[in-house]
């Protein structure tokens, strides 16, 4: 399975490089943020790769947030069972007798 993987990998980079040395005469001018700031002629390929790298890193920001979140989700349920855990036990080990009913019972003659 780790030779599979290595092949794909190894593929993947194969088509990159080539797709990069396709579009290397490629050149496109950047406006960013509203002529903030403006990037003349650059490369094709740098720029698609630019915007995936971003959008990773936004992913990736995100995705920790999310965790985090889940993780506080989990220790709060963990938390609420371990109390309903203890209080299912001590009415498991409540012993049963004669006056643990609650109520007085009168014989009448």
């Amino acid at each position: 399975m780790w030779a599979f993987k290595w092949f794909l990998a190894v593929v993947m980079i194969l088509v990159i490089l080539g797709f990069a040395l396709q579009n290397s005469s490629q050149q496109v001018d950047v406006v960013f943020l509203f002529d903030v700031w403006t990037f003349e002629a650059v490369q094709l390929w740098l720029v698609i790769y630019a915007s995936f790298g971003l959008g990773v890193l936004f992913w990736l920001v995100v995705s920790i947030f999310q965790v985090l979140e889940l993780k506080t989700t989990i220790r709060r349920l963990k938390k609420s069972k371990d109390e309903m855990q203890n209080e299912l036990d001590s009415l498991r080990n409540l012993s049963i007798g004669d006056d643990d009913t609650g109520f007085e019972l009168k014989e009448e003659a």
